[in-house]
């Protein structure tokens, strides 16, 4: 599931895609790949109810399953391509295009433009349809979306944004 080299669709012709293809619950994709245990799972569903905390967030939280992998499937789940932020280069004029409240109130780093001039940009939350499209709003420019972890994603923001 590594990131390709080229870049990737626009979230319009993804989230297309993705209506077309069998979605498959976070839960059924961590049990399929055997990352927690069908146990694990009915325990996190169950507490989920209680807590109002996502899955993903309560099984990190427990201590079950690593964020990245989380990310990994999110990324899987939403058909876009997971980026690794810590092994990137940030490019700082696609940076300058979201301010920092921006970028930490909408869970977004700029990353790099593409070369067909869209504005590449990692999100921890690919969930979130709207705040895709005031991504595109706020940075002024076509946008295309991948997957990182929300780990790197706060380091990264306080690297880039101090």
């Amino acid at each position: 599931m590594g990131y390709r080299a080229t870049a990737p669709p626009p979230i319009e012709q993804v989230m297309l895609h993705a209506q077309k293809a069998e979605w498959l619950p976070l839960g059924t994709l961590l049990l399929r790949e055997k990352l927690i245990t069908s146990e694990q799972l009915e325990l996190a569903l169950i507490d989920q109810q209680g807590t109002g905390l996502r899955l993903g967030e309560l099984l990190v939280q427990w201590g079950w399953i690593e964020s990245g992998t989380i990310s990994r499937a999110l990324a899987e789940q939403y058909e876009l391509e997971f980026f690794d932020l810590d092994a990137a280069e940030i490019d700082p004029d696609a940076v300058a295009r979201l301010d920092a409240r921006d970028a930490r109130s909408h869970g977004a780093i700029p990353i790099r433009f593409l070369e067909d001039g869209r504005l590449l940009v990692g999100v921890a939350d690919p969930t979130d349809v709207g705040a895709c499209d005031e991504l595109r709003a706020l940075a002024g420019t076509a946008v295309s979306l991948v997957v990182v972890d929300q780990t790197e994603l706060h380091r990264a923001l306080a690297r880039e944004y101090g």
